[in-house]
């Protein structure tokens, strides 16, 4: 599968790359908006008797002028803002395994077993302070770890469109530790945690003394990025409103896009590594389309290079745009249409600053619906064994 050319400088910069549980979504609610644009020598015998709805209840309406023209008009339904940070909990069946072989390790600590001495003190005066080691040194040889990178990449290819991820940290943080606010911009697009947490004596009984206040992953709320566009003098303005904070919660991945400035608030009270906040964390990388179900990149690949062309060279013609996008693309397994996208990922905002809320909504629908919108429009080989696929598209925005 070969990628089109890089656009002309100046225009839309976008990268498109080799092939290769429950979530809260913070109060980001989708909208509909309308696609439309014009092909000029549509042939009819090309015609396929369906179009490929964008959403389940999407409606199209193609009409043809006596220039053989085509208006394709499609319904489609897109983020209404950026989703910079997204949780899935219940996200991985062995966590409490994972758990179990920290607590057996340390939880005796007059013991010296060789385990024990695994951690760095990471200490950076006035950002980091932390206790580190290597995931997979940790847990070597451990069965139910090496499950879990495999689910974790699972996830990453069929819902980011990322096929890989930085070596992960185990990190513990106790009384006074916790990380000031920064930004990991070159690691990865999307960067995640992953908790193994237990912050109560008795996880079914919250109203038990917690072991620790603190410890939840802050991240500077996107629209807070541009204070002073988005300035009101009529507002009080506290942490709350500036920050967004996700609790440590046991077996929680939290995803969120590096380039926010974030952190770890404070831990305060334990100072027993089996109470304190511990969690397994590293960057999503190497965006690749992936497919899942019966067909294979091999299948798809002359289609997506003839549609993603034919993208590249629509995306020039409008606002440019910094971020990431995975569009996740249904496949039907008999006809090969596109039944249903939705995003996997979607931190894309325009790269001018603008103060209107409602112009940048405009400006995000007009690119992500364009995309959505084009790319539905595929028609990949029928499956071979019957079964339907899910294609991944990642799109990064420089």
């Amino acid at each position: 599968m070969t990628l089109p050319q890089t656009p002309r400088q100046g225009t839309v910069f976008l990268v498109l790359p080799p092939r290769g549980g429950r979530g809260v979504y913070f109060g980001v609610s989708t909208r509909r908006t309308r696609w439309r644009r014009r092909r000029r020598g549509f042939d009819k015998r090309r015609r396929r008797g369906t179009t490929a709805n964008a959403t389940e209840d999407a409606t199209t309406r193609a009409t043809e002028d006596d220039d053989n023209e085509e208006e394709v008009v499609k319904v489609l339904e897109v983020n209404e803002k950026a989703v910079h940070y997204f949780t899935r909990d219940e996200f991985f069946a062995g966590a409490e395994k994972l758990r179990a072989t920290f607590q057996n390790n340390h939880e005796d600590a007059k013991k010296t077993n060789a385990e024990r001495f695994c951690w760095d003190y990471w200490h950076v005066e006035n950002q980091y302070a932390q206790l580190r080691t290597p995931a997979k040194d940790y847990f070597y040889d451990d069965d139910a770890y090496d499950q879990f990178e495999r689910e974790l990449l699972t996830y990453g290819k069929g819902h980011l469109g990322l096929s890989n991820f930085t070596p992960i940290w185990m990190s513990c943080y106790v009384d006074g530790m916790g990380q000031e606010l920064h930004a990991d911009v070159p690691h990865g697009p999307l960067a995640f945690v992953f908790s193994l947490t237990k912050n109560f004596d008795d996880d079914d009984n919250r109203n038990k003394r917690r072991y620790f206040t603190g410890g939840e992953t802050t991240i500077l709320r996107p629209e807070r990025a541009n204070y002073w566009q988005r300035f009101d003098p009529t507002e009080i303005v506290e942490r709350t409103q500036l920050f967004e904070e996700i609790e440590p919660k046991f077996n929680r991945l939290t995803i969120f896009d590096p380039r926010l400035p974030h952190g770890v608030r404070e831990v305060k009270g334990t100072k027993d590594v089996t109470k304190g906040r511990l969690v397994l964390n590293g960057w999503f990388n190497e965006p690749a389309i992936s497919v899942e179900g019966g067909l294979t990149i091999e299948d798809v690949g002359k289609a997506l290079d003839a549609k993603l062309e034919e993208l590249y060279e629509e995306l020039e013609t409008l606002p440019a745009m910094t971020g990431f996008a995975a569009l996740r693309m249904e496949v039907a397994s008999v006809d090969g249409n596109v039944e249903r996208v939705s995003w996997g990922a979607d931190t894309v905002a325009p790269a001018a600053s603008l103060r209107d809320p409602d112009e940048i909504t405009e400006t995000r629908d007009a690119v992500l619906a364009t995309i959505a919108g084009m790319m539905s429009e595929c028609v990949f080989p029928s499956s071979p064994d019957g079964r339907n696929s899910s294609i991944c598209v990642p799109f990064v925005f420089c």
